[in-house]
C-alpha cells in the first residue's frame, strides 16, 4: 500500500503487538473506522464521529454528470469528506478518471506534494498536499476499485493531525468488508459491514 513518507502510518492503520512466541500479530483497529461496504471504503473520521451523507453531482472526464455520495464531518472550521462515484460501465479501475479527479483537486491551491502510488498493485492512486491562503491545507487522495471512484479531502489548518489521520486511514474494501490491500502471507483484513449502514 502506498503511503507518503510524511506520515506515520502506524498511528492509523494496524498496530503490532508481540505474542508469547515473539510473533507479530495485527491489532484489531476496526472500531476506529466508519465502514461503508456498499460504497467500498472505511476511514477514520475525527473523534470517531458518524458522518453526514449527501448526494452531489460529479462531472466525469467525458462531461457526464453522475450522482455521487459524499460522507462528511464538519467541526471547528475544518471539514473531512469522502466522495464516492459509482460507475456502471467501463472498467473496474479507470486511470483516466483517477487523473481527471486529481486534476480538479490541483485547482484548489498550491500543490506542494503529489505522488502517484498504488493502494495495492491492481489499484492505482494519487495523493496531494495542497496549501491555501490563511494557513489552510487540503490533504487529498484519489483511488478507484470495483467501479467506485473514491476521493478523500480534508480542509483544515496546516498540520492538523486529524486531517493527516483521516487521509492516511482510507481503506478500500469489497462488498463484504475485505480490504483490497493484500499481503501475501497475511490473512485478509475484514471490516465489519454491519456496524455502519451507509
Amino acid at each position: 500500500m502506498f503511503k507518503s513518507t510524511m506520515c506515520v502510518a502506524a498511528l492509523v492503520v494496524a498496530a503490532f503487538v508481540s505474542s508469547a512466541q515473539g510473533q507479530q500479530a495485527p491489532e484489531d483497529t476496526s472500531e476506529q473506522f466508519f465502514v461503508s461496504c456498499p460504497n467500498r471504503f472505511a476511514v477514520i473520521f475525527p473523534g470517531r464521529a458518524r458522518p453526514m451523507m449527501r448526494e452531489v453531482n460529479y462531472t466525469t472526464r467525458t462531461g457526464v454528470n453522475e450522482r455521487a455520495r459524499q460522507f462528511y464531518v464538519e467541526r471547528d472550521g475544518h471539514s473531512y469528506m469522502v466522495t464516492v462515484v459509482r460507475f456502471f460501465s467501463g472498467t473496474p479501475v479507470d486511470v483516466r478518471e483517477i487523473d481527471h479527479a486529481t486534476a480538479n483537486l490541483r485547482k484548489l491551491g498550491e500543490v506542494r506534494f503529489q505522488a502517484d502510488g498504488a493502494y495495492d498493485p491492481d489499484f492505482p492512486g494519487r495523493q496531494l498536499n495542497i496549501f491555501q491562503p490563511n494557513n489552510r491545507q487540503v490533504r487529498a487522495s484519489v483511488y478507484m476499485a470495483d467501479y467506485h471512484l473514491i476521493l478523500t479531502e480534508s480542509h483544515a489548518t496546516v498540520g492538523d493531525f486529524a486531517a493527516l489521520q483521516f487521509e492516511q486511514s482510507i481503506t478500500l474494501i469489497d462488498e463484504l468488508g475485505g480490504d483490497f490491500d493484500r499481503n501475501l502471507n497475511d490473512p485478509q483484513r475484514l471490516m465489519p459491514c454491519n456496524r455502519n449502514r451507509a
